[in-house]
């Protein structure tokens, strides 16, 4: 098996934006829908389902694919006061964007009308959330194992929200065929043969066609797997990235991080009107994973 990985937690403050050179190609739709003012989202709830990859091999010569390691899925209900899940322009990065919620904000409330904990439904699993702040439910489905499982298995049709009050029976888009990707720049230690992102590398990131709505790229600079301090780039339509002192110098090399992280999420997404009126944001993601740390 090849492997390289990460995990999600996002810092927040946009302080800083840069411009990249990026190679065109590839297929982009836009960004999230509804972005209001003052990054505040109008619709009531957000469900996110992440699915993390990493390099597999089918046997020993077999055919490389980008398998799923990962799986996380959350839940947000804060009726009109969302916060902005909104990229950069195209080409374009910021600081501190967090993609990864772990709340539900300042406005965050109980979902009304549950009888127990909201849950969700794919074509080949099920789960419960578990509320873990004000509006906020998450879900790790796989906190301690490492698959390789195909990603249009896990998440090919979306995830279907079940015994949610409201938001029952809205869901996550279908996901799109994973394309490759490749990093090239990463460190390699010859006693360990493990791979790391060092401070001011330069890094090409590539990959190949695909259908997703948009992709966007995160340096993480983490610590106790936390994220410090994160730089987002936006390179819907593109086939290929460059990492290098543009996006460094929006970062602070003095922050006590343990190590820097790495990856390219493929993300699907939609906005539907409940019946009774509340509107639910939903988004589909592949991350491909640079490094992986077990």
């Amino acid at each position: 098996m090849i492997r390289t990985v990460f995990s999600s937690n996002g810092a927040r403050g946009l302080l800083g934006s840069a411009a990249l050179g990026l190679v065109a190609c590839g297929s982009g739709k836009g960004e999230l829908d509804g972005a209001g003012a003052d990054g505040v989202v109008i619709t009531d709830a957000r469900m996110i389902s992440n699915v993390y990859t990493w390099g597999c091999q089918e046997g020993d010569l077999g055919r490389l694919y980008q398998g799923v390691y990962g799986q996380t899925m959350s839940l947000e209900y804060a009726p009109d006061s969302l916060r902005s899940l909104s990229l950069p322009a195209p080409g374009e990065c910021a600081f501190g964007l967090d993609m990864f919620p772990v709340d539900a904000g300042p406005s965050g409330e109980e979902i009304p009308g549950l009888s127990g904990s909201p849950r969700w439904i794919t074509a080949s699993d099920d789960g419960a959330f578990t509320q873990t702040g004000a509006g906020f439910y998450f879900d790790d489905v796989f906190p301690n194992s490492r698959t390789c499982l195909e990603v249009e298995g896990v998440i090919g049709s979306g995830a279907e929200l079940e015994a949610a009050g409201p938001l029952t029976g809205g869901g996550s888009p279908p996901a799109s065929a994973v394309p490759d990707v490749d990093f090239a720049g990463l460190t390699l230690d010859a006693v360990t043969g493990a791979q790391t992102l060092d401070w001011g590398a330069e890094i090409d990131i590539s990959w190949a066609d695909h259908e997703w709505d948009n992709v966007w790229v995160q340096i993480r600079r983490e610590r106790e797997g936390t994220a410090w301090e994160s730089v987002t780039c936006n390179a819907t339509g593109r086939s290929a990235l460059n990492i290098g002192d543009q996006v460094w110098s929006l970062l602070n090399e003095d922050v006590p991080v343990e190590q820097n992280n790495l990856y390219v999420t493929f993300e699907n997404s939609s906005v539907e009107e409940m019946s009774d009126g509340t509107t639910l944001q939903a988004v589909t993601r592949s991350v491909a994973v640079a490094l992986v740390n077990d």
